[in-house]
């Protein structure tokens, strides 16, 4: 009668609990910085990439300079009145300035020894914030006045002015379906179809000043505010929001693909991965408001800031 009978823990199956499952990790480009560019006396305020490679930086003590990257030296230094704010190379070498003295300077570069001012816009009231091309023929500038100005460059005249109601224009990008895009001191984001002098739509989903506007992919554009946030546009008005800067957001460039990187008062960079909606890496090294950053042609990262230096960011690894 025992015979027959199972051991008492015989038939029990053994069961192993999984452990969880890890989320795979965020890919990571892991920059690194390679070199520190020095020279400028004053605060800079504005960071381009050239046609030829070459970067070019502004100061508020009014010095454009001209940096040859392959030799990590600055080529040309141009001193003129007023601060420089913002700037735009509307064809090769020749470069409009916008400035803290209300007007936009033209100057031809091509020589580093007879740099010359060619023209100046005149007609802003006050600071000149942010210009962007339209085409091969108009650019646009707005200002703290609150007015967008059309400008002809090939026969040096205002086509137009848009107003905004007296709100403080910040900064300015031209969208690649030919509208015009602009962040307000009110917080807003609008989009403008500048040809005729219309604000399509209105965006008011950030809290503080709006100081720099990026376009992305397949419509998408970002915006980086003085609310520490930065908002990522999608095709409609509920944009994703990517937190971490302690301070200001003011400016955020395209990497590549679902990657950018912005620079923020909080004195560092910022490395996104938009499809994770996370920040992946900080990149440390200034000591002051980071004021700008680009994503050179080279794959390098440029970053430049209040303490008067430029930081040049290799990557590493593969993403």
């Amino acid at each position: 009668m025992g015979s027959n009978c199972c051991p008492k823990n015989e038939n029990k199956k053994n069961f192993v609990i999984p452990p969880p499952i890890q989320p795979p990790p965020i890919p990571s480009p892991n920059y690194y910085q390679i070199d520190k560019l020095e020279g400028h006396e004053g605060k800079i305020t504005c960071l381009k990439e050239l046609n030829n490679q070459n970067i070019m930086t502004g100061s508020n003590e009014g010095e454009l300079k001209i940096w040859n990257l392959s030799k990590l030296k600055c080529e040309n230094t141009i001193k003129m009145e007023g601060q420089i704010l913002c700037f735009l190379e509307f064809e090769p070498n020749m470069i409009l300035l916008g400035k803290s003295t209300n007007n936009i300077e033209l100057w031809d570069i091509n020589d580093i020894f007879l740099s010359k001012k060619i023209f100046s816009f005149e007609g802003h009231e006050y600071w000149v914030t942010d210009l962007a091309k339209c085409d091969e023929r108009y650019f646009a500038s707005v200002s703290n006045d609150g007015n967008i100005r059309i400008w002809d460059y090939i026969n040096k005249i205002c086509l137009s002015i848009i107003s905004n109601n007296n709100i403080n224009f910040q900064c300015l990008i031209h969208l690649s379906n030919g509208k015009l895009c602009t962040g307000d001191a009110d917080s807003t984001v609008k989009i403008w179809d500048w040809k005729n002098k219309i604000c399509e739509n209105s965006y008011k989903k950030h809290t503080n000043t709006v100081k720099c506007l990026c376009e992305l992919n397949n419509g998408e554009f970002a915006s980086g505010s003085e609310d520490k946030t930065i908002l990522i546009w999608k095709k409609n008005d509920q944009p994703d929001v990517l937190t971490g800067h302690e301070k200001a957001v003011r400016y955020i460039c395209h990497i590549k693909e679902h990657y950018i990187a912005s620079a923020s008062f909080d004195q560092t960079v910022r490395i996104w991965n938009l499809n994770f909606k996370a920040c992946i890496q900080i990149l440390n090294g200034h000591n002051n408001f980071v004021t700008g950053v680009i994503s050179h042609s080279s794959e390098q990262l440029i970053s430049c800031s209040n303490d008067k230096t430029i930081i040049i960011w290799m990557k590493g690894g593969n993403y």
